[in-house]
């Protein structure tokens, strides 16, 4: 199958730092793939250049078959079609959670109010928080601002998520709440690339796992395999570092 997501040789430094270091990984369509690893080995710099949020220095990134360019108007488009969802949630603290979906919407793809308002409301009950509409963001748990976080990367109808340690920030029951709501979407057929270091989590959701570390894929395959029996010494290393409990 044609990888929606496909990265070659993807490099980055940050003062003279290489944090990735010729990184190839592909995303097949309608699949889950985690990447893990410790903090500081790269997991985050690597979604952040799947969108552009941070430029690569060298390599390849596609989506669909088509080079990912950071051209003005191709990272408008890019921006709708690869859909963010942030650790700590980067809801508008003064808007709603339903404004914050529409907001989303009328900003980014210039969609009309009314239009935006029912996709709101529509996907707000998807992620299960339609009596939530009118809430402000303090006024919602942890869990129920990411599943607004997501509704809101929902609405542009991305063609994949990108999570960046989506339960890092969570107690166990809100964790539960956004697993919930990405097995939904993932047995909908949403592709999702997801950075995470917790590996029972990755092991749930996951089609296909990358352990990343030192800005290096050291190990991927799926989870079974990569978490359950690691041929890498590396892996094994970090596996037991975690331990079967996290």
């Amino acid at each position: 199958m044609t990888p929606l997501v496909r990265i070659d040789g993807l490099t980055k430094s940050f003062d003279g730092r290489r944090v990735l270091d010729d990184v190839g990984l592909e995303v097949r369509p309608g699949d889950i793939v985690s990447i893990l690893g410790q903090s500081g080995g790269g997991k985050s710099t690597l979604l952040r250049c799947v969108n552009l949020l941070e430029r690569p220095d060298a390599g390849i990134i596609e989506l669909a078959g088509e080079r990912i360019h950071p051209a003005a108007g191709d990272l408008a488009r890019l921006r709708q079609r690869v859909g963010m969802v942030f650790q700590r949630f980067h809801l508008f603290p003064h808007l709603t959670a339903v404004e914050n979906v529409v907001l989303a919407q009328m900003k980014a793809a210039g969609i009309g109010e009314d239009e935006a308002v029912a996709t709101a409301v529509h996907l707000l009950r998807r992620v299960g928080l339609a009596h939530r509409a009118l809430a402000f963001p303090g006024q919602m748990s942890g869990g129920e601002q990411q599943r607004v976080a997501i509704a809101r990367a929902l609405a542009l109808k991305p063609a994949v998520l990108l999570f960046d340690e989506p339960t890092s920030a969570l107690d166990p029951e809100s964790t539960g709440e956004v697993l919930r709501v990405m097995r939904t979407l993932a047995d909908d057929g949403m592709t999702m690339l997801i950075v995470t270091h917790e590996v029972p989590f990755a092991r749930e959701v996951s089609d296909w796992v990358a352990f990343l570390d030192r800005g290096r894929i050291v190990e991927e395959g799926p989870p079974q395999k990569v978490l359950d029996d690691p041929r890498e010494a590396r892996t094994r290393a970090f596996l037991t570092s975690y331990g079967p409990a996290r």
